[in-house]
């Protein structure tokens, strides 16, 4: 399954597609590494995180929300994309709130985005909580 090439085919410019940073988190007995498979930005600021696992996409929303406030400390992207390849959730970063369930015709246009601003940062007590979130989700407790 490649990400970026769906996103291609959804009309993004190649130049707006990249990896997305790891976050490190040091709560368990070795450091635990998270990725996303794919971050959307304008060149100044991420505008989307999308990840790809088997499974049901919506268990696994909280967790890539947690990721992508995370790896952005300065400022999230507005959405994330969870995807197994066929079922696509997209969800707002802010509020954690699912807008869109479906086939790949969730994912918005690059326009639209653009259009999205960006979330505040996280504060340092929300950073604890969202650590603790992204590592359950990450190692399944």
């Amino acid at each position: 399954m490649q990400l970026r090439e769906i996103f291609l085919r959804a009309g993004y410019p190649p130049t707006t597609l990249k990896d997305p940073p790891a976050v490190v988190l040091n709560l368990g007995l070795a450091p635990e590494r998270v990725q996303a498979d794919l971050l959307v930005t304008d060149g100044k600021r991420p505008l989307l995180v999308a990840d790809y696992a088997p499974g049901a996409v919506r268990s696994r929303t909280r967790g890539l929300v947690a990721y992508a406030r995370l790896a952005f400390p300065e400022g999230p992207p507005p959405l994330v994309l969870q995807t197994n390849g066929r079922d696509f959730v997209l969800v707002e970063t802010e509020k954690a709130r699912e807008i869109a369930y479906g086939g790949p015709e969730v994912i918005p246009s690059y326009e639209a985005l653009l259009s999205r601003s960006s979330p505040a940062p996280v504060d340092s007590r929300r950073r604890k909580i969202e650590e603790k979130i992204l590592f359950i989700h990450s190692t399944g407790g």
